[in-house]
């Protein structure tokens, strides 16, 4: 049940919170009778969402199936990976950091180190990420990431099942805050960037 404001975005967040908690996964379809029966909403704020993350290519459209979640594929995560290591450099470069921030992300990784499970660790790893482009401030290009992070979620899911891949993780967080804390930008940068693209050596043809 949802509250009678703003249907739309009420509808997309809460389908996104599906997409991230698993409750929806690819290949599955969504059906905007089923939705609307669950939410006790109309049809129409939930085909505007609906929409919306197409809009996003979070979800596509497939004639006479209505609304699915695109299966994954190995160019899709190449493309995804590679698009968010450049946005979330760029925003970094375009970002002060300052103590706050800095105590901010040594917390956080704390958090991801101790997680014991796959779904614990991409939500920290998401989180570390979402500080490290916190403070910057194009809005356009931070609603991009968001969107690009939602369909990675799915990879994440995948790849964070092998030990050595968030190990690797561990070892870049802490080198980023140590370059980030000695005001060393390029480093960090560099680093954030061989922190997604890490996915690469992970990927079978």
């Amino acid at each position: 049940m949802i509250t009678k404001i703003t249907y739309r975005d009420q509808v997309r967040e809460l389908l996104l919170d599906k997409l991230r908690s698993g409750d929806i996964k690819p290949g599955n379809s969504l059906s905007l009778a089923s939705i609307s029966r669950e939410l006790d909403v109309s049809v129409t704020p939930i085909r505007e969402a609906l929409t919306q993350l197409e809009h996003s290519r979070i979800i596509e459209s497939v004639p006479n199936r209505g609304f699915i979640i695109p299966e994954l594929n190995n160019e899709e995560a190449k493309n995804l990976y590679q698009l968010v290591a450049t946005l979330e450099s760029l925003a970094i470069k375009e970002s002060n950091f300052n103590e706050e921030t800095i105590k901010k992300l040594k917390k956080q990784q704390l958090k991801f180190e101790s997680c014991k499970n796959p779904i614990d660790r991409i939500y920290a790893d998401m989180e570390f990420h979402s500080l490290l482009t916190s403070n910057y401030k194009n809005e356009t290009a931070q609603q991009i990431l968001f969107d690009l992070k939602v369909r990675i979620f799915f990879y994440e899911v995948k790849f964070m099942e092998d030990t050595d891949y968030h190990k690797n993780s561990e070892n870049h967080h802490n080198q980023i805050i140590h370059h980030l804390e000695n005001k060393q930008v390029t480093k960090a940068t560099t680093l954030v960037k061989s922190n997604w693209l890490q996915i690469l050596n992970y990927m079978t043809s």
